[in-house]
C-alpha cells in the first residue's frame, strides 16, 4: 500500500471516530409538554394562514383547556346519577324551579359575554395603545388585492396611536384576533387574511413616543347586497371572548 492510501485510510478512520465520539455526546432533546406544543400549533397556523391567499374565511383560533384530558376521563368513568322523584314518579317542584334558574342564569351570562359591548382597544386588550376606528370604503381593488367575482372590499381603516411619553411594541398577532363585520344590520362577513404591511390582525410593530400608524381590516361583501355602509358593528374574539364594537 502506498504512503498516499495509507494517509487516506488514516484519515478516513480518525474522521469515523469523531463522528462517533461528538455524535454520542449530545444531551437528550428537549421534550415538549403538551401546553408548549398547543402554543407552537396555533402560531404555526396562523403564520400558514397569513401568507395562504386562497383562505377567503380567514383561520380559527382552536382554544384546548390544559385540563381537557382530565374532563374527558372523568366524563367517562362518572356515572349519570338517577333523578329524585316523588311517590307518583314526578320530579320535585323545587327541584325543576332551581334547575330552571340555574340554565336560565348560564344562558343568560354566555349571552352577555358574546354581546358585550366595547371599544376597539378594550376589545383587543391593548394597554398604553389606542386603536381608533376613521372610517371605511367599499373599493373595487386595494393595492394588489381584486375581490372575487361580484363582490367589493370592504376596508376598515384603524389608527393605532400612543399617546405615552415614551415608544411602546404593539404586538397584536400574538393576541391571534378574528373580526367578523356586521354590515348594515344584515349582512355579515369575515375578515381576509392578507400578507399586507398594514394589516391589523398582524401587526407587530414599535409605534414611538406620541405616533401613530395606519393599519386597516379588509373585508369582501356581495356588491349587489352592500351599496354603502350606513350601519357598522364590528364583532372582535381573543381567545374565548367576544366583544361587540360599534361604529356606526
Amino acid at each position: 500500500m502506498t504512503d498516499l492510501n495509507k494517509k487516506k485510510s488514516l484519515l478516513g478512520i480518525v474522521l469515523l471516530a469523531g463522528a462517533v465520539i461528538l455524535g454520542g455526546c449530545g444531551e437528550e432533546p428537549y421534550e415538549l409538554q403538551d401546553n408548549e406544543r398547543e402554543i407552537i400549533v396555533n402560531y404555526a397556523a396562523h403564520i400558514v394562514s397569513k401568507y395562504n391567499v386562497h383562505q377567503p374565511e380567514g383561520y380559527r383560533y382552536v382554544f384546548v383547556p390544559a385540563d381537557a384530558e382530565a374532563f374527558k376521563e372523568e366524563d367517562q368513568t362518572q356515572e349519570p346519577q338517577p333523578e329524585e322523584t316523588d311517590e307518583n314518579g314526578q320530579q320535585p317542584e323545587d327541584q325543576v324551579q332551581a334547575d330552571g334558574d340555574e340554565a336560565g342564569d348560564d344562558a343568560e351570562a354566555a349571552g352577555t359575554e358574546e354581546q358585550e359591548s366595547a371599544t376597539l382597544s378594550e376589545a383587543l386588550g391593548l394597554k398604553g395603545i389606542q386603536a381608533v376606528y376613521t372610517g371605511a370604503e367599499l373599493t373595487d381593488q386595494y393595492q394588489s388585492i381584486i375581490p372575487e367575482s361580484g363582490k367589493k372590499l370592504l376596508i376598515l381603516h384603524v389608527t393605532l396611536q400612543n399617546p405615552t411619553g415614551k415608544a411602546k411594541k404593539c404586538d397584536i398577532l400574538s393576541l391571534l384576533p378574528m373580526f367578523r363585520a356586521k354590515v348594515n344590520g344584515t349582512h355579515e362577513v369575515t375578515s381576509e387574511l392578507t400578507i399586507l404591511e398594514e394589516n391589523l390582525s398582524t401587526w407587530e410593530k414599535k409605534i414611538p413616543a406620541g405616533g401613530s400608524e395606519d393599519t386597516i381590516i379588509l373585508f369582501q361583501v356581495k356588491e349587489d347586497e352592500v351599496t354603502a355602509v350606513e350601519q357598522l358593528e364590528l364583532k372582535v374574539t381573543v381567545g374565548e371572548k367576544t366583544s361587540k364594537v360599534i361604529f356606526l
